[in-house]
């Protein structure tokens, strides 16, 4: 098994990446078993049939993984030779890209999420789910940029009303992404 590579700082701080286009990414990555259609494609480096895919994952069927992949074709992350009904799939330059993106996902979620065995697809499916919401990049962003600010602080550097602010803040705190500094309301947060 690979071990993670820990990076002593960030080759390039969140700070200089658009936060949207970040979301934008998480968007595309996140719906369910969209991780393990472009993995199982990839591992098996030919174009495959959506039975071909759904024997290679029996937790799902065959109607469900259809579907994901006619999204994944229109997202621009799978593509098809032809136009008949069963014509196989094959990853995109768009899909393919994803490679290093997963297995540093997997990465990230071993080191400071789960330690324990588990299959590298659900680690980056984990990992998306808990980065993927609305602004949470927009969020951290500011958090990094800032470090530890007061609630109404981080509110106003994301553009958002309170209520949203704080339900983010809530999200990100229980799925281990940011800390409170305090225990008083309004402690900040980092």
């Amino acid at each position: 098994m690979n071990q993670p590579h820990v990076p002593a700082q960030p080759v390039f701080p969140i700070t200089s990446f658009d936060a949207q286009r970040i979301e934008d990414a998480f968007a595309l990555m996140g719906p369910k078993w969209t991780t393990w259609s472009v993995m199982t494609l990839a591992q098996e480096g030919r174009p495959l049939r959506i039975r071909e895919i759904a024997a290679k994952l029996p937790s799902v069927s065959e109607q469900v993984l259809g579907l994901r992949l006619a999204a994944m074709h229109t997202g621009g992350l799978v593509t098809r030779t032809d136009t008949r009904h069963r014509a196989p799939y094959r990853l995109s330059s768009l899909g393919e890209s994803l490679t290093p993106v997963h297995r540093t996902l997997a990465d990230w979620s071993r080191i400071y999420l789960a330690p324990d065995v588990t299959a590298e697809a659900e680690r980056v499916e984990d990992a998306v789910r808990r980065l993927r919401p609305r602004h949470s990049t927009a969020l951290i962003r500011v958090l990094a940029d800032g470090g530890p600010m007061r609630f109404g602080h981080i509110a106003e550097g994301i553009g958002r009303a309170d209520a949203f602010t704080r339900q983010r803040l809530l999200r990100l705190q229980a799925d281990g992404l940011v800390t409170r500094t305090g225990p008083q309301h309004g402690a900040p947060t980092c």
